[in-house]
């Protein structure tokens, strides 16, 4: 096998394993939203050096592997994406981060009796999540489609829960802290599916050479 190769595969086995810590983190986070377990969130929280640090780590992997092999074709276009995803990736364990905070400063609140769907998005986005790195680790073109289309979905979910959430602070401007700690959480899942739908655009650009980010054109809400 040749330095390159080997190289590449470090680094793709690297990936992987970030990936599988952003799983955990990401399913624990999820979790925490059903039980507000305080021990879940404590374990995402001192997860999230080891996230930070394996990300830059891989991205000096790859800045050597441009500098030593000059890969040219796939092998160019698998360095491009695997920097991308790796950022995706750290940006996941944040967006882990910022509900686990979230969760623990709500803990010690009544929650709030309102119709979000938390269990629906969740649910959605650890499975966007899951998919998107097995699209990774297969090259799968169509789970990445799968990504993609599952997008759609947890904005309108967001929106819903904007608007419930608006509403619920006009009603009863009592309720706005913890209101606000809601809405917090609602944002980060509707970004941890963003980060999913980019490594699965990721995945097309290498697989197909076709990049089809910014395509849709989204509605605000």
């Amino acid at each position: 096998m040749k330095h390159l190769d080997k190289d590449l595969l470090r680094l793709e086995n690297r990936i992987s394993e970030l990936g599988r810590l952003v799983i955990d983190s990401t399913n624990g986070c999820i979790q925490c939203i059903e039980t507000f377990d305080k021990t879940l969130t404590a374990e995402i929280l001192a997860g999230e050096d080891l996230i930070n640090e394996m990300e830059v780590d891989i991205e000096e992997d790859c800045l050597k592997i441009l500098a030593l092999h000059q890969p040219v074709a796939f092998d160019l276009r698998f360095i491009i994406v695997a920097l991308k995803v790796n950022n995706d990736l750290e940006r996941m364990g944040d967006q882990a981060l910022n509900i686990a905070e979230r969760i623990n400063f709500l803990s010690d609140l009544d929650r709030l009796a309102l119709d979000l769907d938390f269990n629906t998005m969740g649910s959605i986005c650890r499975n966007m999540v899951e998919k998107s790195l097995e699209a990774l680790n297969l090259r799968d073109l169509n789970i990445a489609q799968e990504v993609v289309n599952m997008d759609d979905e947890v904005d309108a979910l967001h929106a819903r829960n904007y608007r419930v959430l608006q509403q619920a602070m006009e009603n009863d401007p009592k309720i706005i802290t913890p209101a606000i700690s809601y809405l917090t959480i609602s944002n980060n899942l509707e970004r941890l599916a963003d980060l999913a739908t980019n490594i699965a655009e990721e995945i097309i650009f290498m697989e197909g050479g076709q990049v089809i980010r910014h395509q849709a054109s989204q509605e605000s809400w």
